[in-house]
């Protein structure tokens, strides 16, 4: 009984921890925003994510860069409002040279006092890390303008997939030079922080988001598995994680269901790392075998995500299968094998 008792008090114990140590959201942000002191990664607004485009080398052109979307600069507009309505002094504007970036600066903020490649490069550097733990000046934030990956490397507590577009971290600067999380910007929040009457509960939370008793119920009985599968009888399609290898199976399912030769190849140009054994020809001729066999795929399943391989249940006309994507250590925004397995094969 006492050794029960013990551990019970020691989750109690951990999960009010949890609570006193939970991001701030909205308003309570809002208000810590106001007397500067932090930076704000925020990444780019909503983009077409039907265009493919090419990793390597990053294209200067806007017409090879994929842009913000109708919903992307409506957001982008929105911040501003939310900027604004809530007096947050922003100093420095940094952005990634990025169309979508730059335009989501200029729309929220204003136009940007630095534009600087290093908020676009991947793998991370020395100068990144600096650029992102430099401190703002007095009385005043830092907004820097990115892309997921670099918010990613940078903020401890925030993982791929935590931060979509058009959302930002609120980082605060430690006197040892590095930076912690205090909060985040969800989607969400800014139509929330603008129009409270239009407010939706607060999502998104790690810490506190069902209170003691939620915490507790997870420390007794295990966290629930993030990959969990989805029902397999579900119609409605899983968002496909917002990771390395997420972003190229996404970028895979459309051209995949275009049917089209070409734009098949478009996405082996831009996502897939050449094989010197195996020729563009030879992968199209598989494409066209695929598409004959199985019709357009919709992703039904998560089975597995990481950085860098995903794995996700597909439905096609012929079954369910597998679809594993594996994107390459060297260069992660491109994929080193794209595979099928169908649904009780071995093979």
């Amino acid at each position: 009984m006492t050794h029960a008792l013990s551990i019970l008090n020691l989750a109690i114990s951990l999960a009010s921890s949890a609570i006193g140590s939970a991001e701030q959201r909205r308003e309570e942000l809002m208000a810590t925003l106001k007397s500067g002191g932090y930076t704000i990664l925020l990444r780019h607004a909503r983009t077409d994510r039907s265009f493919n485009e090419q990793r390597d080398p990053v294209p200067a052109e806007r017409s090879q860069q994929r842009n913000l979307n109708e919903a992307g600069i409506q957001d982008a507009r929105l911040m501003g409002v939310v900027f604004r309505k809530y007096g947050i002094p922003l100093g420095e504007i940094i952005s990634s040279p990025m169309y979508r970036a730059l335009e989501t600066a200029e729309m929220a903020a204003g136009k940007p006092t630095e534009v600087t490649m290093l908020l676009r490069v991947f793998p991370t550097t020395p100068e990144q890390a600096a650029l992102v733990s430099k401190p703002p000046r007095p009385g005043t934030n830092r907004l820097l303008v990115t892309h997921h990956f670099v918010i990613e490397t940078h903020v401890p507590g925030i993982t791929p997939g935590d931060i979509g577009e058009s959302e930002a971290a609120v980082v605060r600067h430690t006197a040892d030079g590095k930076v912690e999380l205090v909060g985040r910007i969800l989607l969400d929040d800014w139509t929330a922080l603008a129009n409270p009457a239009e407010a939706r509960p607060i999502t998104g939370q790690k810490t506190d988001g069902d209170g003691v008793h939620g915490a507790l119920a997870r420390l007794l009985h295990g966290a629930p598995d993030a990959n969990a599968e989805y029902r397999k009888d579900s119609k409605v399609a899983v968002e496909v994680p917002d990771t390395h290898a997420g972003h190229i199976a996404r970028e895979y399912v459309a051209a995949f269901n275009t049917g089209s030769a070409e734009k098949m190849r478009a996405f082996m140009e831009a996502w897939m790392v050449q094989d010197p054994a195996r020729s563009t020809a030879d992968r199209l001729k598989t494409y066209a075998e695929l598409y004959e066999a199985l019709g357009p795929l919709t992703p039904t399943v998560i089975h597995a995500s990481a950085q860098l391989e995903v794995t996700l249940g597909m439905r096609s006309k012929r079954g369910d299968l597998r679809l594993t994507v594996k994107a390459a250590e060297a260069q992660p925004m491109r994929a080193t094998s794209v595979t099928f397995t169908m649904e009780g094969a071995h093979r």
